[in-house]
């Protein structure tokens, strides 16, 4: 990827879009330049140019100097965009520490503690990711009936941001599955003191479906092509029993060493 692509890629996961990167690429190049000149080299019409110039002087990288002929801009270093950076991390921290408060108005709205027992759908790759980051909100611990590793289906930086999060909030998971060997490097990073994995054979019990179970969900995941999908079920008294099972198919399998 040449430089400039790189540039406007990066700037893109910011808000900026392709024509004030454009914008900010040429004044890099160009040293400065005025407005009616940046729209002639870009081909960018004069009136989005000067709506482009505002936004990248608001991201604290491009400057306005007024001269007696007009204004010139000039390119400001892209390490200025630190003060963005953390802008916006001090608002994802605020807001995930109000999403509790969130999930208590809604409860209300819905005229008390909230119902009992629901399902949530997710459908394709994304829906996919968010049914697994709603696993990392386990309380303590959960249980899969695991049919492939996690970097198996869905890709590996996904599964290791997973891991990561799971290693943060000190998550204890119990993976059974028909795999007689489970490597490190499929797993890393692994707190090997808080993951267990055990070998049931497939003549007991075949896992071909994943299926999880923490605080009071029981998580079924289709990784199918044709059919890749979530289900997200909220049912205490499933879960329980779903947990039961598990822990019946647990007690005959072997421990696996993580190695």
């Amino acid at each position: 990827m040449n430089p400039a692509a790189l540039v406007k890629k990066y700037l893109k996961k910011l808000g900026v879009d392709p024509e004030a990167s454009a914008l900010y690429i040429e004044l890099v190049r160009a040293g400065h330049s005025s407005a009616l000149q940046l729209a002639k080299t870009t081909g960018i019409s004069r009136t989005q140019v000067y709506r482009h110039l505002e936004l990248l002087q608001a991201h604290s990288l491009v400057s306005a100097e007024q001269l007696s002929y007009g204004t010139l801009y000039r390119a400001l270093p892209i390490e200025n965009i630190e003060d963005l950076l953390a802008h916006r991390e001090s608002e994802t921290a605020a807001i995930r520490l109000n999403l509790g408060a969130m999930t208590a108005a809604l409860q209300t709205i819905a005229g008390g503690s909230g119902p009992k027992a629901t399902v949530q759908h997710y459908y394709g790759l994304a829906g996919l990711k968010q049914a697994n980051w709603n696993l990392t909100r386990a309380d303590k611990e959960y249980r899969v009936f695991e049919a492939a590793h996690l970097s198996t289906h869905l890709d590996k930086t996904f599964a290791r941001r997973h891991r990561e999060r799971c290693m943060q909030r000190g998550l204890t998971s119990y993976d059974l599955t028909n795999s007689p060997k489970v490597c490190r490097k499929d797993l890393e990073p692994v707190d090997v003191s808080k993951s267990f994995v055990r070998y049931i054979d497939p003549s007991v019990l075949t896992i071909n479906f994943e299926v999880c179970m923490y605080n009071d969900i029981v998580l079924l995941l289709d990784y199918t092509e044709q059919n890749s999908m979530a289900v997200e079920i909220h049912h205490p008294t499933l879960n329980k029993m779903m947990t039961q099972l598990f822990d019946a198919m647990w007690a005959q399998a072997t421990p696996l060493t993580i190695s």
